[in-house]
């Protein structure tokens, strides 16, 4: 297995249609190329007998919710995936699509991919996709911290169960999704018409997905969004509840440097320290290999991936980065750091990053 898998996260609140989507992929796709990994919270899993007619390379993670107790065993299982594989010599071995409980926080997740350079070198960071119930959508980004938090960090939404829902609350719903993530592309699945195609692994497809969107949404050079929502009255706790995650955005007009990306990115971690979720830039790099996805969540930054084309017609170097309490001001002001041609030993300030190109 000399090239790297692909591992998408599937996350959405409790009933939203992960599992809907995702066996209707099995079944349109096969599992030819796809591992899958289900995490349940009760005691007793029941969502991988969905999957038996249609998969049998499914995995059961039920000791606990993902993201608070058992990403070692997330480890384990991925590790075993790819041994299985090895062993069967399973070459076309192309995605592992990891299926959250409804009440996950995929950024421990993400960490967990991340920060393990074990993992790294056989898996890379696809897509968070997250499912969004046409019907009780809406109510639960307003009421439940982990429905806004898995919507806003995600690359795409899917709005399902939409032949239940009229078009008033429909609307209301995508306008609320535009808010919360104004980045993420965002499909629409009804009963028997599911958007199967969010599991694609194509390259230009992952960095389409991961950033072109976010054109239609930067009309001056910057974009920023802000939505609150009331603290979570049940349980099951995860240190953060959101009361105002922002994003912001921009098309940007320096040359980036490696030299520059390493001084931005220590430049936000340690402005913004926890309070950043997620940032990713598509950059046109001076470099023999140019065309770079970069991507980092909390204060872990990802391998960059290199792209053999530039994804879509604009050519101009973008950046998004989603967090608590942003400012654009500073966020545009951060931007010069990328031209920074020198690595420096420490991290930057702000007013060093300005003295180093003034």
């Amino acid at each position: 297995m000399d090239r790297k898998v692909t591992c998408n996260v599937l996350t959405g609140f409790l009933g939203s249609g992960k599992t809907t989507l995702l066996n209707a992929f099995l079944r349109q796709h096969g599992t030819g190329g796809t591992a899958v990994i289900v995490n349940e919270f009760g005691a007793i899993g029941l969502d991988q007998f969905v999957f038996q007619e249609v998969a049998d390379n499914v995995y059961l993670l039920d000791s606990g919710c993902l993201c608070c107790t058992v990403t070692h065993s997330l480890r384990e299982t991925l590790l075993q995936i790819k041994d299985v594989a090895a062993q069967a010599g399973q070459a076309d071995l192309r995605q592992v699509i990891i299926e959250t409980t409804g009440l996950a926080d995929p950024l421990p997740i993400l960490h967990a991919l991340l920060g393990d350079r074990v993992l790294m070198d056989h898996f890379q960071l696809g897509q968070v996709i997250a499912t969004v119930d046409a019907v009780q959508g809406a109510a639960q980004l307003h009421t439940h911290g982990e429905s806004l938090r898995q919507a806003s960090v995600a690359d795409q939404l899917v709005i399902t169960k939409t032949d239940l829902a009229g078009a008033a609350p429909l609307k209301v719903l995508r306008g609320l999704l535009k808010q919360v993530n104004p980045h993420a592309q965002v499909s629409e699945s009804a009963a028997g018409q599911a958007a199967t195609s969010v599991f694609a692994v194509d390259e230009v497809c992952r960095s389409m997905a991961l950033l072109s969107s976010q054109q239609r949404h930067i009309e001056s050079g910057v974009a920023v969004s802000q939505f609150s929502a009331a603290q979570p009255e049940e349980a099951h706790d995860h240190g953060i509840h959101d009361h105002g995650i922002g994003s912001w955005s921009a098309f940007i007009d320096v040359q980036p440097t490696w030299a520059g990306v390493s001084a931005w990115w220590n430049l936000l971690v340690h402005h913004y320290e926890d309070r950043l979720l997620r940032c990713k830039g598509l950059l046109r790099m001076d470099d023999a290999r140019p065309f770079v996805l970069i991507q980092g969540v909390g204060k872990v930054f990802h391998s960059p991936t290199f792209l053999a084309r530039w994804p879509d017609a604009d050519p101009r170097s973008r950046l998004v980065c989603i967090g608590l309490d942003l400012d654009a001001g500073w966020l545009q002001d951060s931007v010069r750091a990328l031209s920074i041609a020198e690595p420096s030993s420490r991290p930057l300030t702000l007013d060093e990053v300005n003295d180093c190109l003034s």
